[in-house]
């Protein structure tokens, strides 16, 4: 049975930890634009004038 060199798996741990990062930081920016989109709706809610109704 043949084994992997050890120069493939370590490039293949890399694109992983690469892949998982980029996953996290994807994730990260989706939820702060969703965040500051709440925030920035609730203070238009509460900066509305009647006349805007």
């Amino acid at each position: 049975m043949k084994t992997q060199p050890q120069r493939r798996t370590e490039v293949h741990r890399i694109a992983l930890l690469c892949g998982t990062l980029g996953c996290a930081l994807v994730w990260g920016l989706v939820e702060l634009l969703a965040l500051q989109r709440q925030r920035y709706h609730q203070w238009r809610q509460r900066h509305e004038t009647p006349a805007h109704r």
